[in-house]
């Protein structure tokens, strides 16, 4: 993850939230886990499925796109337990949405812009609708800092590179 990218979870039973005409207004910082994203995460569209069946007329061999695939996997950091916790950090709220398996939702991408910077109408997003599998805890062997890993289930519906709305 570069410094200008910024990644929001949408729940799918949000109010007013339409994939196909994704708003800025519900692209809140309540919302925003980009930084608890650790690098190197996966979030995007994938070969799509093809069909290569040929009728007698087709005088060589031909290839149809069927079904556009996606992945996502995502690792966080975790937030520190105890006394010093922070409950509204990245972090919390990335765990909050994912410890239990099936967050049912979409993963909003947006690049070109500092995470801090608001969702504005205009930006340009991706969406990818998921379903979160069973989250993996992840501690490193050099005590670095405790993460956990949440593989996302395509839920099929993937809109790449469409404005924002107001």
């Amino acid at each position: 993850m570069s410094p200008a990218e910024t990644i929001w979870w949408v729940p799918a039973d949000t109010p007013s939230w339409n994939p196909d005409a994704p708003s800025a207004a519900i692209l809140t910082e309540a919302r925003n886990i980009s930084c608890a994203v650790v690098s190197g995460y996966t979030l995007n569209p994938t070969d799509s499925d093809t069909d290569d069946t040929t009728s007698i007329c087709n005088s060589s061999n031909s290839s149809d796109f069927t079904f556009y695939n996606y992945e996502a996997n995502l690792t966080f950091f975790r937030e520190e337990q105890g006394a010093n916790a922070d409950n509204t950090s990245a972090y919390a709220r990335a765990f909050e949405f994912f410890k239990n398996v099936d967050a049912d939702g979409y993963l909003v991408r947006r690049m070109g812009y500092l995470e801090s910077t608001p969702a504005a109408a205009g930006q340009e997003v991706s969406v990818f609708y998921v379903q979160s599998d069973y989250s993996q805890d992840v501690v490193p062997d050099d005590g670095g800092p405790i993460q956990f890993t949440v593989p996302f289930l395509p839920q099929g519906k993937m809109n790449l590179n469409i404005d924002l709305v107001a």
